[in-house]
């Protein structure tokens, strides 16, 4: 018998364009092939210059950044995929990438992420454990709860806390100082006139049956508040379930990352005999907890937790009640996994939200959280903190900063420390990178002129620096500007 023959992905099959000469038009939406150069435009100075590089890919690599509008990316997207989906695909990884693997820009790569569900569930669904490591794992429950709400979600809540926000500060004071002064004294007499009329009906009652009243009320608001929580909790749960019973690709991509957590989760507790700790997956710290925002909105850590706690694996659970099945496994999930992983992985969090402040490990801070947290250390355990930063200093201790990128350093300078902690964090990735190797025959140049106002000025400031720390001599600690 012959053997099989192997063809392939049906995608290396599709006739391609030759790279010297694809033409790709942003706008319509589609790839066209063409003897001719790629066409020529502007940049903002008015310079000449070429719209596209030929090839789809390299496009996409250059053109996504942070803040680039949706539409942008999901076309570049598509003409990237339609002329080579594995690379697209490498491409999707390096957007999210942290600690030198990418370009760390979360929002792009969700949006990415929600495109492949949309083109290619099966394709997100089972390289999760990769996007994992370009990222984290909270990417994956983060991904799948915009793909169940909507992908501006995140956008939508913030723009109300922002309006919430701003109703209760400046914007209403202003209004209230300038209704103040177009009324002026007549103003000022009514108020005067009120206060006067509540305080002698207060007076009329005493004060055991106000407090009474006060109490009661402040009793039927709590109950109301209760009642109206738990209908919208219930009314989130049916939604979640109906999503999940009916729609297929949310189901498979929903037990995948149910799948992968189990695993992660069940290879932590075989690592927590001593010695053997550090092999314990993150997955343990990012897994939603039980009653959490995640848990409430897309039922996940049932679904860990029946993968975790099988009814065929464990006995005790075959006869009894799906419900009362449900409620003991997601229990045992928090008790006998997510309780003693967080303990062995010593999490600040667990620490901060005990405030147990004097207990807190910083050494095993992550650098994210250290660049957030400090002014928070440093107001609930300030001495404490000042001497592992001392220690830093002296290289009795480390400091973690290998998810930050130069300019988000940099920036953090100027924050209530004084700019302790990123003093010592840019330290500690200039030593990264030193061990890596130098620089030679390099001088950076840096663009600081108007046009690189805001983030873009920060970027190349930051930029700069490093090349000059990283560079060899006479160049090191040198920096060119232009404007």
């Amino acid at each position: 018998m012959s053997a099989s023959k192997l063809i392939g992905p049906p995608e290396i099959h599709h006739p391609r364009p030759p790279l010297a000469v694809a033409t790709t038009t942003i706008g319509g939406g589609e790839a066209s092939n063409t003897t001719t150069s790629p066409p020529m435009g502007f940049t903002e100075n008015k310079s000449l210059t070429y719209l596209s590089s030929g090839n789809p890919c390299l496009d996409f690599f250059f053109h996504i950044v942070p803040k680039t509008p949706s539409e942008d990316l999901t076309e570049r997207l598509l003409l990237s995929w339609k002329h080579n989906p594995l690379t697209t695909l490498k491409l999707i990884c390096n957007l999210r990438g942290v600690r030198g693997t990418g370009k760390s820009d979360k929002e792009n790569f969700y949006s990415a992420a929600l495109w492949l569900h949309k083109h290619h569930p099966k394709t997100l669904a089972c390289n999760l454990d990769i996007f994992a490591d370009f990222g984290y794992f909270k990417d994956l429950p983060e991904i799948l709860f915009r793909i169940f709400e909507s992908p501006d979600v995140r956008t939508i809540a913030k723009s109300e806390w922002d309006s919430k926000k701003k109703g209760k500060g400046g914007s209403r004071g202003l209004c209230f100082l300038g209704k103040k002064r177009v009324h002026g004294a007549k103003s000022r007499k009514g108020h005067k006139k009120k206060v006067e009329k509540k305080r002698s009906l207060r007076a009329r009652i005493p004060r055991d049956q106000r407090v009474e009243a006060n109490m009661e009320k402040v009793k039927e608001e709590r109950e109301k508040a209760r009642d109206l929580r738990e209908k919208t909790e219930v009314a989130q749960a049916e939604k979640a379930f109906e999503r999940y019973s009916r729609d297929t690709d949310y189901r498979f991509l929903h037990d995948q990352i149910s799948n992968l957590f189990a695993e992660r989760l069940k290879s932590g507790i075989q690592y927590l005999n001593p010695g053997e700790t550090k092999k314990i997956s993150l997955a343990a710290k990012w897994c939603p907890t039980i009653e959490s925002s995640y848990d409430k909105s897309i039922l996940i850590c049932e679904n860990i937790a029946r993968r975790l706690f099988s009814r065929e694996d464990y006995i005790e659970y075959q006869e009894i009640e799906e419900a009362h099945y449900a409620y003991r496994v997601r229990d045992r999930l928090r008790k006998e996994v997510l309780v003693p992983l967080h303990k062995v992985l010593e999490l600040p969090e667990v620490h901060m939200s005990a405030k147990l402040w004097e207990t807190i490990p910083y050494n095993r801070v992550a650098s994210v959280a250290m660049k957030n947290y400090k002014e928070i250390f440093l107001r609930h355990d300030n001495q404490r903190f000042k001497e592992y930063l001392d220690n830093v200093k002296c290289g009795k201790a480390t400091i973690a900063a290998g998810a930050l990128l130069p300019h988000e350093i940099i920036a953090s300078s100027k924050d209530g420390d004084g700019g302790q902690v990123a003093e010592l964090q840019w330290a500690r990735m200039v030593d990264d990178l030193k061990k890596k190797g130098t620089l030679r025959n390099c001088i950076a140049v840096c663009d600081v002129s108007g046009n690189m106002s805001g983030t873009p000025m920060e970027v190349f400031v930051a930029l700069g620096l490093l090349i000059s720390e990283l560079s060899e001599e006479p160049w090191k600690g040198k920096v060119i500007t232009f404007r």
